[in-house]
C-alpha cells in the first residue's frame, strides 16, 4: 500500500525538517527507499521533481508525511485539505514526475 500511496501522492505521489531544499530531498529519498520497491535513481528523481516543481506548502506536506506514524493516513487527510487548484497542481507535477522518472505504477 505504501508504494501505491507514494506513487499516487507523488502522483495523486514526500520534505525534512520543515522546508524545501536539501533536507526535503533527503527525507523524500529516504522514505522512498525505505519502501523498498523503487531504486535510488528513481527515488532521487522523484524527490528532485517534488522539491523543484511543487509549491513549498505541498513539499512540506510530503516531508511531514515521512515523519508520520501512518504515512498513508496522513497523506489522505492532508490531500482532503487542499484546494482544487493545489490538488490539480500536485497531481500534475507528480504524475509528470512519475512518468519522467520511470516509476512503475
Amino acid at each position: 500500500m505504501k508504494k501505491v500511496i507514494f506513487a499516487s501522492m507523488f502522483a495523486l505521489g514526500l520534505a525534512a525538517c520543515g522546508g524545501a531544499g536539501g533536507g526535503a530531498k533527503a527525507a523524500l529519498v529516504k522514505s522512498c527507499l525505505d519502501d523498498g520497491s523503487t531504486d535510488e535513481k528513481t527515488c532521487s528523481c522523484m524527490a528532485d521533481k517534488a522539491v523543484d516543481e511543487l509549491d513549498p506548502k505541498l513539499v512540506n506536506i510530503l516531508v511531514e508525511a515521512t515523519k508520520a506514524e501512518d504515512e498513508d493516513a496522513f497523506m489522505m487527510s492532508k490531500m482532503g485539505e487542499l484546494s482544487p487548484e493545489e490538488m490539480t497542481s500536485f497531481m500534475t507535477v507528480m504524475m509528470g514526475a512519475a512518468t519522467e522518472c520511470g516509476m512503475e505504477m
